[in-house]
């Protein structure tokens, strides 16, 4: 008996483990109450768990997590032994649900499934709100004792903790993506005829990222930097942004300067980490795989994999969009271009994912938009 108790221990403290090591390096919260919920039912040995968020705005507890169940299950947060754990804030151990009469037999009969017994523990988040319950159905072989209950309180304390950071971080990330998309919308307010550029060029070089399938850091710099690549023309005159004739050499010169305006602007900001790169890929929209373009003149590989594909998202943007000096190019003069400018002005492998996605989505055809070496063969 006592071999078995400590083989239990064990076991349990393996798994709690396995959960802190996954909290540490998962970031996506479906995931990890998953696994919460496949440890638990491992560990207590159970048919089933649960986890059950709350609704604010409804009061109702949905499962965000449910074992076996591939439909949603809501109620309103006061009804069954959820919404009573949920009340109180109390653990409750129900060996035989038919003797309680709080068990609400609605959702077995509407899931098909049958429930024996049962525990149920409050998720209570750090500042000592109820956010959830979770719980465990059908213990396999007996019924549940109450170190089975003091276990599964332990994964909902873990389970609140980890609830509660990745709603701060979603928060955190709301409000920086709200942030970043009101300066993108102060600078294209200043001339309606090219508002939207800037979302277009993103939405572009993310399809780019996509094809050339770039790690998941690398591409939401990519995605913030498009986001930002032209906001140094904030310090460009009206006069110029808006000329509908041909820019003059000194105002061309003037035009250049947004580049390093953007860079200025974007470098004090003490991007996280993984964003830092966003003011170098934001500031190299303009150079050129033949050294030709600037502000420095970057040549092949000193550019950046993000200042490439801006390139080649801006350029097609700006050619199939209607400016105040001519009208918009069509899709496959504008990819024709971008390909005869492989290897000098653009980065080959981004105009050629640009391609690939056009004929994905069929847009083009390939035999409209040929390659080099298809062109020699015509």
């Amino acid at each position: 008996m006592l071999f078995s108790s400590t083989n239990r221990d064990t076991t349990r403290l393996q798994s709690i483990i396995r959960i802190t090591r996954a909290i540490s390096t998962v970031n996506d919260l479906h995931t990890l109450i998953t696994l919460l919920a496949s440890e638990t039912s491992k560990v207590l040995n159970v048919e089933r768990s649960t986890v059950f968020l709350y609704n604010r705005k409804t009061d109702e507890l949905w499962s965000y997590v449910a074992e076996g169940e591939s439909n949603e299950i809501r109620f309103s947060a006061d009804q069954g032994i959820a919404g009573s754990v949920f009340q109180t804030t109390k653990t409750i151990i129900l060996n035989n649900v038919s003797d309680d009469e709080r068990f609400n037999k609605d959702i077995d009969d509407t899931t098909g499934f049958v429930t024996r017994n049962m525990i149920t523990a409050p998720i209570i988040n750090p500042s000592g709100h109820c956010i959830g319950v979770f719980q465990v159905i059908n213990k396999e072989g007996g019924n549940f004792r109450d170190d089975d209950a003091e276990f599964l309180q332990i994964v909902a304390s873990e389970a609140a903790v980890t609830i509660e950071n990745v709603r701060l971080l979603e928060s955190r990330k709301r409000m920086f993506d709200s942030l970043i998309k009101a300066l993108v919308i102060s600078i294209e307010a200043r001339d309606p005829l090219t508002a939207g550029h800037s979302f277009d060029v993103t939405f572009l070089a993310g399809k780019i990222a996509e094809y050339l399938k770039l790690d998941k850091d690398t591409s939401e710099a990519i995605y913030y930097a498009a986001l930002l690549h032209d906001y140094g023309k904030i310090a460009v005159p009206d006069s110029i942004l808006k000329k509908p004739g041909k820019l003059s050499t000194e105002e061309f010169s003037i035009l250049r300067k947004h580049v390093q305006h953007t860079r200025i602007i974007l470098s004090p900001i003490e991007f996280e980490e993984r964003l830092e790169q966003v003011p170098v890929f934001a500031s190299q929209h303009h150079e050129r795989i033949d050294g030709e373009g600037y502000p420095d003149g970057l040549k092949g590989d000193e550019i950046s994999i993000g200042g490439k594909i801006i390139a080649v998202a801006d350029v097609f943007e700006a050619l199939t969009a209607k400016r105040h000096y001519r009208e918009p190019f069509t899709l496959n003069k504008t990819l024709n271009i971008l390909i005869e400018g492989i290897d000098t002005q653009f980065d080959r492998d981004a105009v050629l994912a640009l391609r690939q996605y056009f004929i994905d989505i069929g847009k083009i055809k390939p035999e409209e938009v040929p390659l080099e070496q298809d062109k020699n063969v015509l």
